[in-house]
Parts: structure tokens; C-alpha cells; sequence
């Protein structure tokens, strides 16, 4: 796992890093971003909805390119971006309207 997230290590195209990539995104956009969004307005005032979208896919894609593919193509970049921004997008507009809303009214 260690070598998978080492940024200096080449990118080798192989179905394990290609499904670590994606469980890594999938796993960031509907439990990881989320529950630090949640962490975070515990200990502050509520966000506004978009605020809170905003923060999510920023977070995810910070999470993509940071820690799982930071050596992706540019071309590779857009559609992952495209992707996974809209994934948290979606998945952040639904736990704020069911958790955070609610819960902080």
C-alpha cells in the first residue's frame, strides 16, 4: 500500500493500480469527503449547500491527484476531474440535504 501512494514511484499501468485508483475515488467521494465536511461543520457554523459542494469536489480532487495519480497525463487529468468532480459533486449535494441540513437546522 505504502508503494502505491508514493508519489516518486513510476506509474505502471496494471489492473491492481487501476483499481486502486478507483476505489481510492469512489471511496473519497461518498465516505472520506463527506465525513470530514461533516468533522468540519461540527466544530463550525453550518455551510451553505454550495459551499459545502464546492468543498467536496475540491476535496476529492485533491484526494485524486495529490495522493493517487499524481503523475496522470493531462488528457487523463480532464476526464478524471469531469468524473470524479460531478461524483462528489452529486454525492456532497446528497449528504448535506440528508445528514448535515438536518442535523445542524
Amino acid at each position: 500500500m505504502a508503494a502505491a501512494l508514493d508519489p516518486r514511484r513510476k506509474l505502471h499501468r496494471d489492473p491492481f493500480n487501476e483499481m486502486f485508483v478507483f476505489l481510492l475515488s469512489a471511496t473519497g467521494a461518498a465516505a472520506i469527503v463527506p465525513m470530514i465536511l461533516l468533522i468540519v461543520t461540527a466544530f463550525t457554523d453550518k455551510f451553505e449547500w454550495w459551499i459545502f459542494v464546492v468543498a467536496a469536489v475540491v476535496l476529492e480532487l485533491l484526494l485524486i491527484f495529490g495522493l493517487g495519480r499524481p503523475q496522470m497525463k493531462a488528457n487523463e487529468r480532464v476526464g478524471w476531474s469531469l468524473l470524479w468532480g460531478t461524483a462528489a459533486a452529486l454525492l456532497g449535494l446528497a449528504f448535506y440535504y440528508l445528514v448535515i441540513d438536518p442535523v445542524f437546522a
